[in-house]
């Protein structure tokens, strides 16, 4: 049997750019959304402080969660995640992000971070791709956004 895995990320925009995690591997650069697994016994806020701190040294105020994504890496055609990988990804709006040191931990293939400009994110390789137009907008129908990527 494979365990559920259950994310958080923030959501932290500064004026007409979002904060992304930038990595490198065969493909090239491409992006996600700063944030990671939540630990057995570790509440959401805690993970969203700590995924935070890791990835970008950054600390920020924990928001609503804007929306839900699903992963299910064995309904891809081609993934480069983990084989059996079910996970379901909070979004949670990020404020007052505050540069505090470098990144502790960052994730494999992680390169930095970068505050990218709302308009180049139809240009990158983003994941989640489908959640592109709504994180420009910052207009969010739904909370659940089913399995995407």
């Amino acid at each position: 049997m494979h365990p559920l895995r259950v994310s958080v990320r923030a959501v932290c925009y500064r004026d007409n750019t979002i904060l992304l995690a930038e990595h490198r591997d065969d493909r090239g650069l491409w992006y996600i959304i700063p944030g990671g697994g939540i630990q057995h016994n570790e509440t959401l806020d805690l993970a969203f402080k700590r995924e935070l701190l890791e990835e970008t040294g950054g600390e920020a105020d924990m928001g609503d969660i804007l929306f839900v994504r699903e992963v299910i890496a064995d309904e891809l055609e081609t993934t480069y995640l983990p084989k059996h990988l079910h996970q379901i990804e909070l979004f949670v709006e990020a404020t007052n992000f505050r540069q505090i040191t470098e990144a502790s931990e960052p994730d494999k293939d992680q390169i930095g971070m970068v505050w990218m400009p709302l308009d180049k994110l139809p240009d990158l390789l983003f994941f989640p791709k489908a959640m592109v137009g709504a994180l420009q907008t910052k207009s969010f129908d739904k909370i659940y956004q089913g399995h995407i990527m």
